[in-house]
Parts: structure tokens; C-alpha cells; sequence
């Protein structure tokens, strides 16, 4: 399903009227610096090839950073191990030389260094037989001069120091600006080499291809995609590389029936997106790729992505909090809202939750689905974890995920297979996984909150989440927005008058406690009430002796409409649903009790 819709989308975007598109056998490069060769082919100088971008940092001020441009070269090379490409951009097969500890060398454990350099210099100066341009003999003059071993200590190499290493390069012969693959001579060979090769059938294997439904050439090897968290090199989503995943005789990836045409396809409009972060954002380990079905797609992954908070904090949460007002009063996505948005709700929208996995791509999920039915299901989400209505803020997925973990880990990250439920719950409005609400209780009743950061053990967002899950699981609106006082659930009460004896404990300590009934007991009274409660009342009486007459007549009102509702008594134990319950009726009743008037508490 993937490949095929990245295969349609590379058709959308092939329509585009002012389309930049790159001819056959080339392909886009990253190039951080250009190697100026004279016409005699010695080494000149080696100039940065950046350009600066405005690009927001976490708080969302904008700074400006150097990134490299790109080149159209001849398509790189995806064969493993060494092999030189067309106009090498990698620094050990042009220079032959490794950079460490403020040195170069061309040696190393491997020979790797020498071996690239040799690839390049048979590969390059066979191609080049028989060019005469200026530009290809200066290139020709520069491979056979350049010796790896008489370099170590070249002063233009040295002044790049660290940034050797990892840096692509790109050539220009005689000025900064001659650029070695704009030469017609070096285009044009290159252009029937690549014919000559793409016509030469005589170990093809020809089949029904099972994307585009023709028969033609099947890819034996699928180009590789710069996958975020993956191999530098690049992983493949289709790689059969054990004698295990072969059958009917068929070898590497002619198992997959997927002909090069489809694979060109859908690999160059992968790395197109990957190369976007407006096509995509990474929560934990998942990378979450997404686009609309059209040639322009803008709009709608913009204000997709706005969800995941891939934009600047402000912009994202003025977005979603807008819409989220609107909805509540009365806005829907009608024709003219849709407009008002600049997006198409009947075009198809594809999200992939995709993780590495050493060379090769795992694909947790695919949704399809009208990217109006998205909008509106990712707003029912919003307005499903809302809990605090002075909390006009959105809860992002990545803020999800922050509740499910420990605050005191550094590396923790929540499973995919977790990450891809929530995700795909909220995008088919359906329930909440239920592991999702057991892993926020046990970190509710694990976590402990600290001085300085009071809300680490029950925040909105905690709150919110349980409140999602228990609605959505019995599909009714059980969980209300503030504390309810027609919901009879002994769970939720127990949860409320826990509670109220924690603020009765704070009035007389005047907050001043270093420990709180809350941290002694919370976990304990959430699980097993009736073992906790009777404790948890006889301190509360002795704690309201020292309050004022008005304060402890307004505590026992309190205490008796509750208590009465219980039947005067406690649970034995609570289940899942019910701890949630607890926790949310101890949250919503901590609200009213700290937002309550002086007036409330005043006795006629």
C-alpha cells in the first residue's frame, strides 16, 4: 500500500507546471564544499558551498545556520562496499586520506582509504577517455596529479580540519562558479552511458510488476533511502539478503515483483520527503511520514503537522487552540471553514509510522484516509484530552509520550508498538489502547513530584489522558471537563475526598509539610481504599481541630455529601477503570478546592 501511494504521488508531483525535475540518471546532492582545480589540474583552493537558513530553536527564536546546497550529479552509487560514483563527493575516494587527531593519513586498519582512492582514480580516468573538454581535462589533470601519500600535509586540506570528515565536495574548474557536472562533453557521455546500461537486458528478469500492474524489468537491488535514525548510508524498504527470505528459485529482491521503474519512483519521492521536515516529524523511535495526495500539498501537512508540534511552539499552539475554540462553538469543517484554511478535505492524505531497524525500514503502519475526517478526528482528540478549561493548549503526541515515562530518564522511549496505537486511535476516533492508561497510572503512582517542579506526579496532561481513555472506552462522556457532582462512582468519590483530607492536612500545616498524606499514601488509597480511608479520616478530624469553627464546618459538609454518597463505605480494591477514576476525582476535586472563593467557605 505504501509503495503504491508513493508511487502515485511521485505521478502528482511529476505534474507540477513549474516542476524543477531532474532528468534520468541524475540526482539531488548534498555538496558542503567545492574543490577549485586549475586547468593544469593542481589544487587551487576549496571554497564552503553553503547557504544560510532561517530555522527555529525549541523556545522558537529564529537563528540562522549554514546548510549545504545541492548539486545535480550523475545518480550515486548503491552498491555496498567500494565503488566510485560519476563525480565522487566523498572525501576518501577524492582525496584518499583519513582525517584524525589533526592529521591526515592515508593509512588505516582496512587499506579502506587507499583502496576508495584507487576505485576512483580506474573509474574516473576510464570514463574520461576520449573528453577533451577544458573542464574534463582539468579533472583528468587533478586525478593523475593527486597523490594521497605527498598530501598529508597540504595546507588548503588542513585548513578544513574536523570539517574533513563527513563533508561532501563538488568540483569547479578555473573559477569558483565552472562547475564540473555543468561541462556538455562530461553530460553528454555520462547520458548515453546510462542508456547503454538501462538497455543492456541480458540478466534481466522481466515480470508483472506488482505496483504499477506492467510487465517490464524487476529491480534486483532497491535504492537505498537517507532514513532519519537509520545507517548513513542509507536503508532499504525492500532488501532480501538471506538465502531465508528467498523463494521460488527468485534471488535478492526479485522475490519482490516491484520493476525499476516503481522502484525509482517510489525510493526518489521517499528521499524527496525525508528531505522535508514539513513531510515528516520523529516521536521516540518512529518517524511518521505524511503526505497529500496532489501536486502541491502544502497546506494540508502544514496543519498536519502542526498536531505533532513539528513548527515553532507559538504557531503550532495559536493553530490548534483557534480551531479547538472554534469547534466548541459550533465551527465544523463546511465548505466555507474548509476555504477559510486554504485545504481540500476530500483529498486522500496518507500517514507511514516507520522505524529503523539496522540497513532496513520497519513500517509500523499505514493510514489512509480524507484529510477532512483526519482534521476532525485529530480534533476530537484535542478536545478528548482536554481537562483544564485554563488550559487553552493543545497536548501534542511527543507530549504524550513524555507523560508514559519516567521524568528521571534520559534515554527511555516509548515502544512503537504503543505509540502506533494512540496514534492510529486518535486517527480513527476509536479507544485508546489499553496500555496506555495502565502505563500513565503506574507513573502517577510511581512518580513524585519535586520542589521545584510540583506538577511531575498528576498534571493536565496525565489527567487528560486518563479522562480520553475512560470516555472512549465506554463510549459515553463519564469524565467531565471540572469535578461532577451527580457522578455517584464510588472510585471517583474516593479519589475526591482523598482530596479534600489533603487540603484539610495543607490548611493546618500552613503548606508547609515535607511530606503529605499524597506521598505516604496515594498509590495505596488508589488500589485498596477501604485499607487507607478509616486511617486517612481520623487524622483529617484531629487535623480540623485546629482549623477556625467556619473552616471545619465547611470541611465536614464537604466530607458528609461525599461519605453519604459512599454509603459510609470504601472499596475493597479498584480495577484499572476505577484507579483511573481515583485519580481523576482526586485531580478535578484538587482544582475546585484550590480555585473555590473565601465566600464557599463562609457559614450562614
Amino acid at each position: 500500500m505504501l509503495i503504491k501511494a508513493l508511487c502515485d504521488y511521485a505521478d502528482k508531483q511529476s505534474e507540477k507546471p513549474d516542476a524543477n525535475k531532474i532528468p534520468d540518471g541524475f540526482s539531488e546532492q548534498d555538496i558542503h564544499y567545492r574543490i577549485v582545480i586549475s586547468e593544469n589540474g593542481d589544487l587551487k583552493n576549496i571554497l564552503p558551498f553553503k547557504m544560510t537558513k532561517l530555522t527555529k530553536d525549541k523556545k522558537g527564536k529564529e537563528k540562522e545556520v549554514q546548510v549545504p546546497r545541492k548539486a545535480i550529479l550523475p545518480v550515486r552509487t548503491q552498491k555496498p562496499g567500494i565503488d566510485s560514483n560519476y563525480i565522487e563527493h566523498r572525501p576518501l575516494y577524492i582525496f584518499g586520506l583519513n582525517f584524525d587527531k589533526d592529521s591526515f593519513s592515508p593509512d588505516d586498519k582496512t587499506n579502506k582509504a587507499r583502496k576508495s582512492h584507487t576505485a576512483f582514480v580506474n573509474h574516473e580516468l576510464e570514463f574520461l577517455n576520449g573528453l577533451d573538454s577544458v573542464a574534463c581535462k582539468a579533472y583528468r589533470n587533478f586525478i593523475e596529479k593527486w597523490i594521497p601519500e605527498n598530501e598529508t600535509e597540504n595546507v588548503i586540506l588542513k585548513e578544513l580540519g574536523k570539517e574533513y570528515n563527513g563533508a561532501y565536495f563538488g568540483f569547479s574548474v578555473g573559477e569558483e562558479s565552472n562547475y564540473l557536472e555543468s561541462d556538455e562533453q562530461f553530460v553528454e557521455k555520462y547520458k548515453r552511458c546510462f542508456l547503454e546500461k538501462s538497455e543492456d537486458k541480458h540478466d534481466e528478469v522481466t515480470a508483472v510488476c506488482g505496483i504499477l500492474g506492467e510487465k517490464s524489468s524487476v529491480a534486483r537491488l532497491h535504492d537505498k533511502i537517507k532514513f532519519p535514525g537509520g545507517q548513513s548510508s542509507g536503508c532499504q524498504m525492500i532488501c532480501m539478503n538471506d538465502t531465508a527470505f528467498e523463494s521460488y528459485g527468485k534471488t535478492q529482491s526479485f522475490n519482490s515483483n516491484v520493476s525499476e521503474k516503481a522502484m525509482k519512483k517510489y525510493t526518489g519521492v521517499f528521499n524527496k520527503l525525508l528531505s522535508d521536515r514539513g513531510h515528516y516529524t520523529i516521536i521516540g523511535d518512529m518517524v511518521l511520514v505524511y503526505f497529500a495526495m496532489k501536486n502541491d500539498d502544502t497546506a494540508e501537512c502544514s496543519m498536519f503537522s502542526k498536531f505533532f508540534r513539528n513548527n515553532s511552539d507559538e504557531e503550532a499552539e495559536e493553530s490548534i487552540s483557534s480551531i479547538m475554540q472554534k469547534i466548541k462553538s459550533g465551527f465544523t469543517t463546511d465548505e466555507e471553514s474548509i476555504n477559510k484554511l486554504m485545504i481540500d478535505d476530500k483529498v486522500a492524505f496518507y500517514i507511514a509510522g516507520l522505524t529503523p531497524n539496522s540497513s532496513r525500514i520497519c513500517q509500523k503502519f499505514v493510514y489512509r484516509g480524507n484529510f477532512g475526517d483526519v482534521l476532525n478526528n485529530l480534533i476530537k482528540h484535542q478536545n478528548d484530552l482536554s481537562i483544564n478549561e485554563n488550559n487553552p493548549y493543545p497536548v501534542y503526541f511527543g507530549g504524550i509520550a513524555k507523560e508514559l515515562k519516567s521524568p528521571k530518564s534520559i534515554d527511555e522511549k516509548i515502544s512503537p508498538p504503543l505509540m502506533t496505537s494512540i496514534i492510529l486511535s486518535a486517527l480513527n476516533n476509536t479507544k485508546y489502547p489499553d496500555s496506555m492508561l495502565s502505563t500513565v497510572i503506574r507513573r502517577i503512582k510511581t512518580d513524585s513530584d519535586e520542589e521545584k517542579k510540583p506538577f511531575i506526579k498528576l498534571n493536565d496532561t496525565r489527567a487528560g489522558i486518563i479522562k480520553a481513555c475512560l470516555n472512549r472506552k465506554h463510549k459515553k462522556e463519564e469524565i467531565t471537563m471540572a469535578w461532577n457532582e451527580e457522578n455517584k462512582n464510588p472510585a471517583y468519590l474516593c479519589g475526591g475526598l482523598f482530596a479534600v483530607y489533603e487540603k484539610i492536612q495543607q490548611d493546618t500545616s500552613g503548606g508547609s509539610l515535607n511530606r503529605t498524606i499524597k506521598d505516604s499514601y496515594f498509590a495505596s488509597a488508589c488500589s485498596r481504599p477501604s485499607s487507607v480511608f478509616p486511617k486517612l479520616a481520623k487524622l483529617a478530624q484531629n487535623h480540623m481541630r485546629k482549623l477556625g469553627e467556619g473552616a471545619e464546618i465547611y470541611y465536614n459538609k464537604m466530607i458528609g455529601t461525599i461519605t453519604d454518597n459512599l454509603d459510609g463505605e470504601f472499596p475493597s480494591t479498584l480495577n484499572l477503570d476505577d484507579q483511573g477514576r481515583f485519580i481523576v476525582g482526586y485531580y478535578q476535586m484538587n482544582k475546585k478546592l484550590y480555585t473555590s472563593s473565601k465566600d464557599e467557605r463562609k457559614v450562614d
